[in-house]
């Protein structure tokens, strides 16, 4: 059944905005402010469908199905296909630094259940698996899915990007209205002409005003931050600020190096990114956290409008950056 705003209590909506939480994390819509609560609707409903699909954290979504059924072929939903596609193709873009296949590692390290639930201190001992991950061998076809034996997908990575697009799509396709979708921090803006440039050039649109920090949290508490106007596109944000725990008297944190199993022990705390989708602009920034120091010759090797801080508070832009004059000045 479609999700309705009645079933959010928590939404709140303002000046053309909707905020409210999902997928575990805080979800903002943005509009033409007579529409934001029939976007708002649209996006409801596609993450509900992203969640029953996608969550590695229900025992009733298709990939936790796909994933208890290791090496054998799974029938799932068009959804589910579409976003392993998109994590397939982010670890074939960065060469495996974006690996959807760490399902196994982050539950053994104790992120096995929703992160609100997470211990923050476990003293119980870490159990990583000991197969050998291996995203080269997951079979996705047009509705089934086969999770190699040994392993786990955790959608992690990409999949609050995938939901992101997904969403924007929706809401264009169902009101013919710009809007920014932002889950987790990870932002689509799309147009009426969605993808395709328009035959008839338009005034552009005057962009959606965001804040980048290293999390919720810590803007709130008033740390440091930037704005940008972003017009459409992707912008995602990578930080190992969020999502933080200890288990086994290790430090963990949710952006690991599929090299090392490990949590990524960059000098980047903070990566935004640009790119033509959500998905697009956070396989660059993940990539760029867990790249570490090799990060900056990286992005500006790919092209990619990145601005990265360090541990403490040392801002770098790549020139694609500075070329895209997003950045407002304080």
């Amino acid at each position: 059944m479609p999700a309705t705003l009645t079933d959010r209590p928590a939404l709140d909506v303002h000046h053309g905005a909707a905020t409210w939480r999902a997928l575990g994390t805080h979800v903002d819509v943005r509009t033409e402010p007579s529409l934001v609560e029939a976007a708002a609707a649209v996006v409801a409903d596609v993450l509900g469908e992203v969640d029953r699909a996608c969550s590695r954290f229900r025992d009733d979504s298709d990939l936790s199905r796909a994933n208890r059924e290791a090496g054998t072929p799974v029938a799932v939903s068009p959804v589910l296909v579409a976003a392993v596609r998109v994590a397939l193709e982010a670890a074939e873009e960065t060469d495996g630094l974006v690996d959807p296949t760490l399902g196994a590692v982050l539950a053994g390290a104790g992120y096995d259940r929703t992160f609100a639930l997470v211990p923050s201190d476990d003293p119980s001992p870490v159990a990583l698996p000991v197969v050998p991950r291996s995203w080269r061998d997951v079979v996705v076809g047009e509705a089934e899915l086969t999770v190699p034996v040994g392993t786990a997908l955790d959608l992690g990575a990409t999949g609050k990007a995938f939901a992101a697009d997904l969403a924007a799509h929706a809401v264009v396709d169902a009101l013919g209205v710009a809007v920014l979708v932002s889950v987790g921090g990870d932002l689509r803006a799309l147009g009426p002409d969605g993808d395709e440039p328009p035959a008839h050039p338009a005034p552009l649109h005057p962009g959606y005003p965001v804040v980048l920090g290293h999390s919720v949290a810590d803007l709130e508490a008033g740390g440091a931050s930037a704005r940008v106007t972003l017009h459409d596109g992707g912008l995602a944000t990578s930080s190992t600020s969020a999502r933080r725990w200890r288990r086994g008297g290790r430090q963990w944190h949710h952006v690991l190096d599929p090299r090392t199993g490990r949590p990524a022990n960059g000098p980047w705390r903070t990566v935004s990114a640009l790119g033509r989708t959500a998905a697009a602009a956070n396989t660059a920034s993940t990539a760029a956290v867990v790249l570490g120091a090799h990060a900056f010759a990286w992005l500006e090797h790919h092209g990619v409008a990145a601005r990265l801080v360090d541990d403490v508070g040392r801002v770098v832009r790549t020139p694609e950056w500075f070329a895209a004059g997003l950045e407002e000045q304080p």
